[in-house]
C-alpha cells in the first residue's frame, strides 16, 4: 500500500486558490492564462480510512508540496502544475502532478467565498520504486481563514486558507479489496494549509 501514499499525496486543494488567483487576471487581457499564483501548501495524507479491508492499518505522512496555479480567461478553469513529497516510512518519493480546477461556483457564491469547491482532473508522475503516470478525481474543499481573520493584512495572510481533499485513483495499479478485486472507492484524504507566496508577471 506504500506506492498509494506516493501518488495520492502528490494532489492537494487547488481549487480553494480560485478566489486568489482571480486579482491575477487583471494582466494580458489577450492571453487566456494569466499571471501565475505560487502557494505553499504543507499538510498531512492518510491512506485507508475509508473502504480499507479489515486489518489493514491507516497510514499518514507528512506532506510537503508547492504548487503554481494558473488563472485563466474562464472562470470556470484554472491551470495547476507543481511538485511534492511526503515523509514517513516509505512514502519519501518526489512527484509532479498537473491537471486543472473546475470551481463549484453555487457554494462559494451561498457562502460569500469563504467556502470553496472544486472538482480537480489530475494527472500525477511518481518517480522510485514506481514510476510512472495515473490519473486522479478530486473533490477539493478550502475554508478561507484569511479572509475572515486577516483581511486587512498582506496578501500572504487574508490568503491563509485551510484544504481538505477526497482524492480518488482512476487509472493505474488499484488497491485489492477483501476478495483480491480492484477496489474502485477506495479514496485518499489530504488536509493541510494553503499559503499564498506571491503572485506572477
Amino acid at each position: 500500500m506504500q506506492r498509494f501514499v506516493k501518488y495520492a499525496t502528490t494532489l492537494a486543494l487547488l481549487g480553494a486558490f480560485a478566489p486568489a488567483a482571480a486579482s491575477a487576471q487583471d494582466t494580458e487581457p489577450s492571453t487566456f492564462f494569466k499571471a501565475p499564483v505560487f502557494v505553499l501548501q504543507p499538510g498531512g495524507v492518510t491512506t485507508n480510512a475509508i473502504s480499507a479491508p479489515e486489518g489493514l492499518d491507516t497510514q499518514t505522512s507528512f506532506n510537503a508540496r508547492f504548487a503554481t496555479v494558473l488563472p485563466s480567461a474562464s472562470p470556470w478553469f484554472l491551470g495547476v502544475f507543481g511538485a511534492q513529497v511526503a515523509t514517513g516510512g516509505h512514502a519519501g518519493t518526489p512527484n509532479i502532478f498537473y491537471g486543472g480546477i473546475i470551481p463549484i461556483a453555487a457554494l462559494s457564491s451561498a457562502t460569500g467565498g469563504m467556502l470553496n469547491l472544486s472538482i480537480d482532473p489530475l494527472g500525477v508522475t511518481t518517480f522510485g520504486g514506481t514510476n510512472g503516470t495515473f490519473f486522479f478525481m478530486e473533490a477539493a474543499f478550502t475554508f478561507q481563514v484569511g479572509r475572515m481573520m486577516f483581511a486587512n493584512m498582506s496578501p500572504m495572510w487574508s490568503g491563509l486558507g485551510i484544504y481538505f481533499l477526497i482524492d480518488q485513483q482512476v487509472s493505474g495499479p488499484l488497491p485489492r479489496d477483501e476478495e483480491g478485486n480492484k477496489d474502485r472507492f477506495r479514496p485518499i484524504l489530504l488536509y493541510g494549509l494553503n499559503i499564498p507566496l506571491g503572485f506572477g508577471k
